[in-house]
């Protein structure tokens, strides 16, 4: 027992100084990984939900279009039509329950295709969503094709 008591070799304070400082620096770099893990997780599935509403109004706008629907006349919910994409924080004049993030446009055209040995000229859409997200700073963006009327014949 006397022997333990005069035993001199210990951990100095330095030792015991750098050990914890070691240990932090360690520590503060995993929470640091876990933080960004947790801040892309986020984000990531900010990004996803967007991409569901942005696929469903292009199926709505798709669906309603093939069904011979005039193209001024869809019901798209709190969606805007535009001529072009816009910041949403520059767009006014809205109507009531209109959400500036959520905007489409409508190409028309024609197509001409043969059928039977004579030319039919079908009428085709363009149509474009763009949906913003994280404080509109970034947006979703679909694009899809559709025939007036349904398929072809």
């Amino acid at each position: 027992m006397k022997k333990i008591l005069k035993n001199n070799a210990g951990v100095t304070l330095i030792e015991t100084v750098a050990a914890t400082a070691i240990i932090a620096i360690i520590l503060v770099t995993i929470l640091g990984a876990l933080l960004y893990g947790q801040k892309m997780i986020v984000f990531s599935d900010s990004k996803n939900n967007q991409a569901a509403q942005a696929q469903d109004l292009i199926d709505s706008i798709m669906s309603q279009l093939s069904e011979d629907k005039n193209p001024s006349s869809l019901s798209t919910g709190d969606a805007i039509k535009r001529d072009s994409f816009a910041d949403p924080k520059t767009i006014t004049n809205l109507s009531a329950g209109q959400d500036p993030r959520k905007q489409y446009m409508i190409q028309e055209g024609t197509v001409r295709k043969s059928v039977n040995g004579s030319a039919v000229d079908y009428v085709v859409y363009t149509v474009m969503v763009r949906i913003y997200y994280n404080n509109d700073e970034s947006y979703i963006e679909l694009k899809a094709f559709a025939k007036k009327g349904g398929v072809w014949a």
